[in-house]
């Protein structure tokens, strides 16, 4: 079994594909024989003698005995089965290991494939690993599948399950959309659908402070599971194992497929995890999105109840080009200073008191409701400004609510759990980490998916089925990956430290497009061939 890891690693590092034969030729034939003694690997026979297929079969048969050891699923796989049939094997492979043994097969996946990962990451000194702050981005990515898609009977409404006639010889795997998610592939696949499973990923970020002194790496992942299931929990799987291996937690950034999970499978975890929540939202998920005691929750910030109303719909009308950039960011700069502030840090239950502008100690702006604050000045304002002065509306001045009555109140952590978030949306310092951890994400995945290297999107060098088997694969791709990145980031490193510059580019531009100027005249024969024509000249 050592003998075989050492065979796949030693195939994903050197661009090799991931299949049994690939992993026979490199233990009987690639590696040298001093090796093949270390790894208790014997001679190979002659490639002429019969017997030369016992190395494939004894790789093959240890290649299943590892995978069974963490297959999670089911369900039966390399055979396109009729539904009746299909079913009946399901139940068959179901009943011969209890739930518990299913769960303790996932759960092994997930260590195994996390573990590979923490290889590539332990390669780094300790002095680079902490330059890391444990800010990372989430995203999930497509993984084509090496098989046909199942046969369906297409449906006539959207609402219709659908019917499935001849299951795919790799079941785990389902269709990944691309666009609109309610675009029906049942007939078959399309330019927008691909037949594959979704990895959801964690990848190393900056937080946009300063010049990143670590590699962006994959830090963590989930078992590959079908596209568009459950990508909260999937993430969240992830995000535990990094907790689990001692990692630290900063920023956390997602799409707004992540924004759109459920509060428990997704952003009350993450949070209990220790990680600060960066977030986009959909357009129907902008401008108010809750309240509680009168506070109103406005695009992950909680404000003064009585915030006028061009402040609460800025986004949505900037959205819908009803505003200009300027007005919405001026409106956006005075909306923030509704925002109402924490009293105190948050308690062991991650509880926090919260108070409104107006209320006292320090108050920043002026409120009929709250006496004391209307002898704030510009000169007793803690920022020394023109303080703000609130307008109560009717409705709050005829029944305050609790925060309009009470100093301060107590902000449990599940109220607003699915849209509050640490910095303030749209802010500069919102976008600069934002947009540095979606980058750095979106720019792994394009990494991994070069096709002379790791090709994580080519199932042709993949081609053993299974959610276990092809786990495992991509968890080796991303490992190649890592320790890739990692030798190219530590070559930079030794030269910048021994003051060496780095040699730029050479001009991109060397010729003008002038020099492929056809002769015209001497073509249509006009004037005599030994007189060229003189280009035009080159203009600045």
């Amino acid at each position: 079994m050592r003998a075989l890891l050492v065979a796949m690693v030693l195939c994903a590092m050197t661009d090799t594909a991931l299949l049994a034969t690939c992993f026979t030729d490199v233990l009987f034939r690639r590696i040298s024989p001093a090796m093949r003694h270390h790894l208790g690997v014997p001679a190979p026979p002659d490639p002429l003698d019969p017997a030369d297929r016992w190395g494939y079969r004894n790789v093959r048969t240890r290649l299943h005995r590892l995978l069974g050891l963490v297959d999670p699923s089911p369900l039966p796989k390399n055979r396109r089965l009729a539904h009746d049939r299909f079913v009946a094997m399901v139940e068959l492979r179901r009943a011969g290991l209890s739930a518990a043994a299913w769960d303790e097969r996932a759960d092994r996946l997930a260590w195994f494939v996390n573990a590979l990962l923490e290889l590539s990451i332990r390669t780094l000194s300790r002095d680079v690993r902490r330059q890391w702050r444990g800010s990372v981005a989430v995203d999930a990515t497509v993984v084509p599948a090496f098989a046909r898609h199942d046969r369906r009977v297409t449906r006539r409404r959207k609402a219709e399950a659908p019917e499935v006639i001849t299951h795919s010889v790799d079941p785990d795997a389902d269709w990944y959309i691309r666009g609109d998610p309610d675009a029906s592939a049942e007939s078959g696949p399309s330019k927008a659908s691909i037949w594959g499973f979704e990895a959801s990923l964690v990848v190393t970020g900056a937080d946009g402070d300063e010049e990143p002194g670590f590699p962006s790496l994959c830090i963590g992942m989930a078992p590959l599971h079908k596209p568009s299931h459950d990508p909260g929990g999937n993430a969240i799987r992830a995000l535990a194992s990094i907790h689990a291996r001692g990692h630290p937690a900063g920023y956390l950034a997602g799409d707004r497929a992540y924004t759109s999970a459920k509060a428990e499978n997704f952003q009350l975890p993450a949070r209990a995890l220790g990680y600060r929540l960066v977030l986009d939202y959909t357009r129907p998920q902008l401008g108010l999105q809750g309240d509680y005691h009168g506070m109103v929750l406005i695009e992950g910030a909680w404000y003064c109840p009585s915030i006028p109303e061009k402040l609460i719909t800025a986004t949505v009308d900037f959205e819908a080009k009803a505003i200009d950039e300027p007005t919405y960011l001026a409106r956006l700069a005075e909306r923030w200073r509704y925002q109402v502030l924490p009293k105190a840090g948050a308690d062991d239950e991650s509880h926090v008191r919260v108070r409104c502008p107006a209320s006292e100690p320090s108050p920043v702006a002026r409120c009929a409701l709250k006496p004391k604050s209307l002898r704030l000045n510009a000169k007793s304002a803690p920022v020394r400004r023109v303080p703000l002065t609130v307008p109560v509306k009717t409705d709050v001045a005829a029944f305050p609510p609790k925060i309009c009555t009470q100093q301060s109140i107590t902000l449990p952590p599940e109220e607003g759990a699915k849209y509050v978030q640490e910095l303030l949306y749209r802010s500069e310092r919102w976008s600069t980490v934002y947009h540095t951890l979606r980058n750095g994400i979106e720019g792994f995945n394009g990494y991994v998916k070069d096709g002379n290297h790791e090709a994580l999107d080519d199932p042709e060098r993949r081609r053993i089925r299974g959610v276990a088997a092809q786990s495992v694969f991509v968890a080796l791709l991303l490992m190649a990956a890592n320790l890739r990145k990692i030798r190219t980031f530590m070559a930079e490193l030794t030269a910048q430290k021994a003051g060496k510059l780095r040699r730029l580019p050479s001009r991109r531009r060397t010729r003008g497009l002038d020099t492929w100027l056809p002769d015209v005249n001497t073509a249509v024969g006009m004037v005599d061939p030994a007189v060229r024509p003189q280009p035009p000249p080159r203009t600045a």
